[in-house]
């Protein structure tokens, strides 16, 4: 399933499972019916991959205004001002007719009107396509809970009470009262603290002190996943089993399944008590091999009900966190043996995680926390202290309130340390890597030197061998500074995030740079380019000056400063500003070659060259052609044959063709100047559009003889 889902074209991966399979058969037959059952499980997994249901919205409802009537098919979250409604559709009013859709929506809306789960509801407003971002696939986010589209302002029109399933309805309604009451006998943020750890709620935790908690490694503990619920279950069963062995298990069970309930109920606290339940049975059995095969199958059946969730972080995250629990937390807690029982326990938990999720945490979340060890050793040991206080002060308080005021003052003290514990070791300057650049192709290497010196460890009797150590060793650092250096062989173009400017970075096959313009805003430029480039490329080989305006040039400096430039060329029809002649004259005196355009420019396999207004400038990568347009041109002036369109500078003022191909638009969020015109976006709604002020840096990749956005 992964392979089917990840790692297409599939068609290649099953012929060379074939050629193993015939191959294994053929030096031993002893083992081929069971090569023979693996490439059946082979063929299933991809067939399932293959055949797995797609989250789309409808192409005829992106981007129009509708009146949608559904049913409110999650509880609703209340943020600041506004609250998100998860929307099951029921049918969508589309001028006269009524189209009957069986999708999901999140709609943001304003107003003092309640909504309760279950509710019947009509909006109206725009529904569009969930965005990427430079960091987070918020549109792979929402298609694992089965969302397909996002209405950001929409209106509430109509409610209707209606009733909805009663297992969900009975946990709402436990939850919002467990939430008032904790509300009611605690001060912010320790009620939001509390409210996380406990159930798993974090909609209340200030945005500042969530950052500082990402900072430290710290953010597990108020989310219901695999990581958070294996340490609940480990430290239970660990601090029972010395004073009631036959029944530390059975509670520690109990534990994690009320965790899991009174956090809602969700896919991923299900998917979480799964695993946690599964490092209980580790506990049981003695045997780590029998619950690696027990991790394996629940993965396999988990992905056999839903293989998409072979692309969701936190089911990702889970697996690794859980993993590295069973196989590793005993050893390290016998080398902690100096250690209290508890502490040893936090701390052996916490480093066998993280042994197995940092390059996960690098290419997913993008930061890593060095100092998690040291803020878990503080902070996990009374966790599942603060969860028995909390529950009980919490369920306790909903029936009298006086029985769970006591309970809930002590499990608040907790929350105080807690909240003392982030804001110190999160405000340190060293508490995380940020890693804004880390590619698929970087976690494949990571990966490789994770697994290769985990087991390193973990077949350190066999170390003896030294030749054949040493010729994996050899082969596995070969793929690794492959995997880490050499480039991917394709042309990637950057419509950077730099609001309404120009700011285009080609990255040819071999690795070289080119730049066209800088953009307005130094920060931002940087910032984009530190997340489009690895952090050994300090070169930028030709730098294409094609106006001399602030829009264009208006963070040179920062190129100037950061990178060596081998090349400048000044490509501004009109005449040089001000601020363009200081740019030539401060370049000159650093030694750097100027130039005026004259001609097509050639840089590794990649051509630029000016289309017949003479402001458009055309990428070409083999027979791939990508236009960069500025404000002030035309539609006529474009060939016919170009794949797609970076529009700079908002876009022009007005557009005479309909879309071609697909459409990027280099824009700041609320532009003031009200970029993109609306006639431009009602042009170009033909074909697919992208805007980086929803999705930030837009990263397009040249395969197959087109340009298009990278997956």
């Amino acid at each position: 399933m992964i392979i089917a889902i990840l790692m297409s074209p599939l068609i290649p991966w099953i012929l060379l499972g074939a050629l193993l399979t015939t191959g294994v058969a053929l030096v031993n037959r002893r083992l081929a019916p069971l090569a023979g059952l693996a490439f059946l499980a082979l063929l299933l997994g991809a067939g399932r991959g293959v055949l797995a249901p797609t989250v789309e919205l409808p192409g005829g409802l992106a981007g129009q205004p509708l009146a949608i009537a559904g049913m409110v098919d999650d509880d609703p979250v209340a943020r600041k001002g506004n609250r998100r409604l998860t929307v099951r559709l029921d049918h969508v009013l589309s001028g006269p007719g009524q189209t009957t859709n069986r999708l999901r929506i999140l709609a943001t809306v304003y107003g003092p009107t309640p909504v309760h789960y279950g509710d019947l509801v009509v909006l109206s407003g725009e529904i569009a396509t969930p965005p990427r971002f430079d960091q987070f696939d918020y549109r792979t986010y929402l298609a694992e809970q089965g969302i397909a589209g996002v209405m950001p302002s929409g209106r509430l029109v109509r409610v209707t009470s209606h009733p909805a399933d009663p297992l969900h309805t009975l946990l709402y309604a436990v939850r919002h009262a467990v939430i008032d009451t904790v509300e009611r006998a605690l001060p912010e943020p320790q009620a939001a603290l509390l409210l996380g750890v406990v159930f798993g709620y974090r909609a209340a935790l200030p945005p500042a002190l969530e950052q500082q908690m990402i900072a430290s490694g710290l953010v597990h503990i108020v989310v219901a996943s695999g990581l958070n619920v294996a340490l609940l279950a480990r430290l239970v069963q660990q601090a029972l089993g010395r004073i009631w062995p036959r029944g530390a298990a059975v509670t520690a069970l109990i534990a994690i399944i009320g965790y899991a309930l009174l956090s809602g109920a969700s896919p991923a606290a299900l998917r979480a008590t799964l695993m946690g339940g599964l490092v209980i049975l580790g506990g049981m059995v003695h045997r780590q091999s029998h619950v690696s095969v027990a991790l394996a199958l629940a993965a396999a059946l988990l992905l056999g009900i839903k293989p998409s969730l072979v692309r969701d972080v936190g089911f990702q995250l889970s697996f690794a966190a859980t993993l590295g629990i069973v196989f590793w937390a005993d050893s390290l807690s016998r080398l902690l043996g100096w250690l209290p029982g508890a502490f040893r326990d936090a701390l052996a938990a916490t480093l066998a995680a993280q042994a197995m999720t940092w390059p996960l945490l690098m290419a997913e979340v993008h930061r890593v926390s060095l100092i998690a060890p040291l803020s878990n050793l503080l902070v996990v040991p009374l966790v599942p202290f603060m969860m028995v206080a909390g529950a009980i002060g919490a369920t306790a308080g909903c029936v009298l309130p006086l029985a769970g005021w006591l309970p809930l003052q002590v499990a608040g003290a907790v929350a105080r340390w807690f909240q003392a514990v982030i804001e110190v070791v999160g405000s340190l300057p060293f508490a995380a890597i940020t890693t804004p650049y880390f590619p698929a192709r970087w976690l494949a290497a990571a990966v490789i030197l994770n697994g290769g010196a985990l087991a390193g460890i973990k077949l350190r009797r066999f170390f003896w061998q030294r030749k054949v150590w040493a010729v994996l060793s050899a082969a596995v650092f070969t793929v690794i500074a492959l995997l880490l250096i050499a480039p991917d062989g394709r042309v990637h173009v950057y419509a950077l995030d730099v609001g309404t400017g120009s700011a285009v970075l080609v990255r040819t096959s071999n690795g070289h740079q080119l730049l066209i313009d800088a953009g307005p805003d130094a920060d931002r430029l940087v910032q984009a380019l530190g997340r489009a480039l690895p952090p050994t490329a300090r070169t930028i080989d030709v730098w294409l000056i094609t106006g001399g305006a602030r829009p264009n040039i208006g963070a040179a400096a920062a190129v100037l400063n950061r990178f060596q430039i081998k090349r400048l060329v000044v490509a501004d029809p009109d005449p040089w500003s001000a601020t363009l002649r200081a740019l030539v004259q401060r370049a000159q005196a650093s030694s750097i070659p100027v130039v005026q355009a004259n001609g097509p420019i050639a840089l590794d396999g990649v051509r630029l060259s000016l289309a017949a207004d003479e402001r458009s400038w055309l990428v070409h990568a083999g027979r791939s052609v990508l236009a960069i347009v500025p404000p002030m041109t035309r539609w006529e002036s474009l060939p016919a044959g170009v794949d797609g369109a970076i529009l700079t500078s908002g876009g022009p003022p007005e557009w005479q063709g309909p879309g071609r191909g697909f459409s990027v638009i280099q824009v700041a969020s609320h532009s003031r100047d009200g970029l993109p015109v609306r006639a431009v976006l009602l042009a170009l709604s033909g074909a697919p559009l992208y805007s980086t002020d929803r999705l930030g840096t837009i990263e397009l990749v040249e395969s197959g003889d087109r340009f298009g956005p990278a997956p």
